[in-house]
């Protein structure tokens, strides 16, 4: 994890609420995930970010499938098929003693900053790590550049997707991944050398 850089706090704290849309655009869909009323909501609501416009006309491209249609898509992508995944250590790891290490880290840290993990998903689900950075107290907190584990967890499994998914690099959730990423990058600062 050397030279991944120092977190921005205060930008992690503004991209809060995009961090839960975007964990629920990224999740399975349910009716409402691509709704008009979701993409209204965004147009009042989500951050004014470089990604924000890109993000918009995504959820629209997206909403203009049935719910059915949009799950069916999803699960074709993301759980019938091997060569993507949204558990991100996996494309490094796959099922590796290390992998386990990983996910038992990532559920530390989780409880550490005050989140708790409900259901069965692994600590590496993309959408839970995104609630992670969404709802964690790391205000103050001097343990706060431990979250350099969930950022770069994050960083290589996206990477490695999108680099499994380059001939389908066109597919909006690909580019919501994207933008994922994008909105991720402006709360990490490159960290400068002292000579």
């Amino acid at each position: 994890m050397g030279g991944f850089g120092v977190i921005n706090f205060k930008r992690l704290d503004q991209l809060t609420d995009a961090f839960v849309t975007l964990s629920r655009l990224i999740d399975y869909p349910d009716a409402e995930t691509f709704s008009r009323a979701t993409y209204d909501e965004l147009v009042a609501h989500y951050p004014q970010t470089t990604q924000k416009d890109r993000l918009l006309a995504l959820v629209k491209q997206l909403g203009d499938a049935d719910p059915l249609a949009q799950q069916t898509h999803y699960a074709s992508l993301f759980e019938m098929n091997k060569r993507y995944t949204l558990y991100m250590s996996y494309y490094k790891m796959a099922d590796s003693r290390e992998r386990g290490t990983i996910l038992a880290k990532l559920k530390m840290l989780y409880e550490m900053f005050g989140v708790s993990i409900e259901g069965n998903e692994l600590a590496d689900f993309l959408p839970m790590v995104l609630e992670f950075l969404a709802y964690g107290n790391f205000t103050d907190d001097p343990r706060q550049q431990d979250l350099k584990l969930a950022f770069q967890v994050i960083e290589d499994g996206t990477y490695t997707l999108l680099e499994h998914a380059k001939a389908e690099l066109d597919d909006p959730y690909f580019q919501l991944i994207q933008v994922i990423r994008a909105e991720l990058r402006t709360c990490v600062e490159s960290e400068v050398k002292v000579s």
